[in-house]
């Protein structure tokens, strides 16, 4: 591993939380290559019961990575579905793993929190190139392009607060389009076209056999 990423990651821990919650919601944070994804693993071999969940395992057949932008909003829900049923289960920690650009795309996360009594911690990669596009355009493995990384790390919602989130509101499709569009996981950033091998697949068909949650 990188030696600034483990420098970055030193220290983090989850520790049990407070007896007045259920257990702990992890929402991470950050622009594609910031770290996110080794910061999940970290925490999953510190709590090894850790559930970890990112919208981009939608995209993923047979290890292989095709983002497909019609599936998008289906991948969300499938993602959120999972989330609400580790936490009807009792699991604990449960981190999400997507970009969470904006307040309102961690919203539905927030709110089943809420619901189930999790306590919940926003936590962003500490790694000296989390806001540095060159680097992360370097470093990110879903090849999202530079251009789109320098609108996401624009739009990014910074000091979030549990409030902030709950009381935040989805923009509306008009406005969606006016911007760069919405982004959450790393598909959010990736609108390339798959290619032609994967032109027909339809990953929300393909997930039945995969377990949703450890």
């Amino acid at each position: 591993m990188d030696e600034g990423l483990l420098r970055a990651l030193g220290g983090l821990r989850l520790h049990p939380p407070p007896q007045r919650f259920g257990g702990r919601l992890v929402l991470l944070r950050g622009l594609p290559g910031a770290g996110k994804t080794t910061l999940a693993r970290q925490l999953k071999r510190d709590c090894p019961s850790a559930v970890v969940l990112s919208t981009d395992d939608f995209f993923i057949e047979n290890g292989v990575y095709v983002f497909e932008p019609d599936f998008l909003e289906d991948a969300h829900k499938w993602n959120q579905k999972r989330a609400r049923k580790a936490m009807k289960n009792g699991k604990s920690p449960v981190i999400i793993d997507n970009t969470n650009i904006h307040a309102w795309e961690m919203k539905p996360y927030v709110m089943m929190a809420r619901e189930n009594r999790y306590e919940v911690i926003f936590r962003e990669p500490d790694t000296p190139w989390k806001f540095n596009v060159r680097e992360l355009t370097r470093r990110n493995t879903h090849h999202v392009p530079r251009q789109k990384i320098q609108r996401m790390k624009e739009q990014y919602e910074h000091n979030v607060t549990f409030h902030s989130v709950l009381h935040s509101e989805k923009p509306s499709r008009d406005d969606e389009r006016s911007s760069s569009g919405p982004s959450a996981a790393y598909g959010m950033g990736a609108h390339f076209n798959p290619p032609p091998v994967f032109s027909n697949r339809r990953p929300h068909m393909a997930r039945t056999n995969n377990a949703p949650f450890n």
